[in-house]
């Protein structure tokens, strides 16, 4: 079987960010993970402390931007993003590329750091069932 590479992409990089913490650790032999952004955002390190607390670290991933090598590469797009407040370039479904779309709260429009942080909290719990879902599909 073919390795699948998986792209994840968000409007801005915490959230692909932790997808791809997350995809790692189910250390899937047939999986390559990589993780974008179409914007760049404000350093934050909320993310990376929501990630934490369950082992992940995703402190050392470098934020990649969007390009277009990156979706000529994947084989799965994963969009996460809120799809009330976000928004990302179109997607088409292609030959050979599957596009699928996670609707998740997206903590950066949150305002209160305590709001923020619960946010975050709750995306990382989010992206690990998710993940596990985008396994059983792929197995």
């Amino acid at each position: 079987m073919k390795n699948k590479t998986i792209l994840f992409l968000s409007p801005f990089h915490h959230l692909s960010m932790m997808a791809e913490g997350w995809a790692a650790r189910l250390n899937a032999p047939s999986w390559n993970v990589i993780s974008a952004a179409c914007k760049k955002a404000e350093d934050d390190s909320l993310p990376v402390e929501a990630m934490k607390e369950v082992n992940i670290d995703i402190e050392s991933k470098t934020p990649r931007s969007l390009k277009p090598q990156l979706m000529k590469e994947a084989d799965i797009v994963v969009a996460i993003y809120d799809f009330q407040r976000d928004s990302l370039p179109a997607l088409p479904d292609e030959p050979g590329r599957k596009v699928l779309r996670w609707n998740i709260l997206n903590p950066i429009h949150c305002e209160q750091l305590t709001e923020r942080w619960a946010a975050y909290q709750e995306v990382c719990d989010e992206l690990a069932v998710k993940m596990q879902e985008l396994n059983k599909q792929l197995i």
